[in-house]
């Protein structure tokens, strides 16, 4: 199963540092995206010590920084230089990065598209992000480029990296320069979702560039960083959940699943807090599942599998798993199946179940109203049974 995190922003402060960190654990959450706050040019440069009391602070928790998000700044053409400001800063987040103990750095392209046109702002870049390979390599740190929109006239555009396939060909540019791999990517889902990307197909593009993950929910207009499913269309999500996570089981992801919610938590009250991390640990948790299937029926070994329902979920589990996990045999409810078969496998009456000694079976449940068949399970004395309600969308958006 994967690990999940959350981002440090509108839960861990610094009048109360060891309560933000304490609720994350307390939630089972055990990794956290740390954003480095934006500085101002009149700020003192911040000491060491205060990144180390972080460090030990979440140490203390059992936790740890999978990744920074660095400092957000804009560059003016008109000032070029200030770019050698922008670049010592994102030098001093790099250091900042390798001290909390975190190998991805998360950096924004710069939007210049409306000002100086797509090649300028590619030029840009490219010359900005390989102006920090060096310290990179020196820090052994990789830098993740976000897929970003463009902000203009009250609306959100194509931005800089928006696109998966332009992301690899900065990529890809940029670690040849490099010689060596120091830069990848992160992918932002509510940033794609805002754009009107195929998620599954972004995702299945970045392919093994993709190392970090900015997990979040909104309406698809507007950039509001809210919990997963929160946002519904016609009786669909606005965000096909499954697509997304259909492509990182198809791309054999291994990362974090992080969540950047941090719009709900600016507006949920603090006692609630821990509520709301727990419905994230939940998600994640419920993700994983989804993403790790396939591990999770190879971990079953030898166990007969037995398919309980005849209908779509049985037709999706048949063309994600069947080739590889058969069932051993169906069961549905309806005894005008029994004694037929569908795809070359007996249909059969749930009671046959028992037939099976409870140690050489697994019951996995492909039926909508797997509420009521848990029940019947478990009056059967069935207790070994795996739960595939999200199973229904590992083909698109849920019916």
């Amino acid at each position: 199963m994967l690990e999940i995190g959350i981002q440090s922003r509108g839960i861990i402060r610094e009048n109360v540092l060891e309560d933000g960190y304490k609720k994350i654990m307390q939630a089972g959450i055990s990794c956290i995206d740390y954003n480095i706050m934006t500085p101002k040019d009149e700020m003192e440069r911040i000491e060491v010590a205060y990144f180390k009391r972080h460090r030990e602070c979440a140490a203390r928790y059992g936790l740890r920084f999978e990744q920074i998000h660095a400092p957000l700044f804009k560059y003016k053409p008109e000032q070029p230089e200030r770019m050698t400001y922008i670049l010592e800063e994102m030098k001093k987040s790099i250091a900042i990065c390798r001290l909390l103990g975190s190998r991805y750095l998360v950096i924004h392209p710069f939007e210049l598209a409306f000002e100086l046109g797509k090649a300028e702002e590619r030029r840009i870049n490219l010359e900005y992000f390989g102006a920090l390979a060096e310290e990179a390599i020196r820090q052994n740190i990789i830098i993740c480029i976000e897929n970003m929109p463009s902000k203009k006239d009250g609306r959100l555009w194509e931005g800089a990296c928006s696109q998966a396939r332009e992301m690899v060909g900065y990529i890809n540019q940029l670690n040849k320069a490099a010689r060596q791999e120091c830069f990848g990517a992160c992918f932002d889902v509510g940033h794609a979702n805002v754009l009107g990307k195929n998620l599954k197909e972004e995702v299945k593009v970045l392919g093994t560039h993709l190392k970090v993950l900015h997990i979040h929910d909104n309406d698809g207009v507007t950039d509001s960083h809210q919990l997963p499913h929160t946002f519904s269309r016609l009786g669909l999500s606005t965000t096909d959940w499954g697509g997304f996570l259909t492509g990182l089981r198809e791309i054999s992801y291994k990362g974090v699943l992080s969540f950047e919610t941090y719009g709900c938590f600016s507006g949920v009250p603090g006692v609630l807090q821990e509520a709301v991390l727990s419905f994230l640990q939940s998600v994640g948790t419920n993700f994983s599942r989804i993403i790790c299937f396939e591990e999770i029926l190879e971990q079953m070994g030898n166990k007969k599998k037995i398919l309980f329902g005849t209908g779509k979920m049985f037709d999706v589990y048949m063309k994600e798993f069947g080739e590889k996990n058969p069932p051993y045999f169906v069961v549905d409810n309806n005894p005008s199946l029994w004694g037929r078969n569908k795809l070359g496998f007996d249909i059969r009456n749930p009671q046959d179940i028992l037939n099976l000694p409870e140690e050489e079976r697994i019951v996995i449940l492909c039926n909508g109203y797997y509420e009521d068949v848990i029940q019947q399970l478990e009056d059967m004395g069935i207790c070994q049974y795996e739960l595939t309600e999200e199973i229904l969308r590992m083909t698109g958006r849920p019916l």
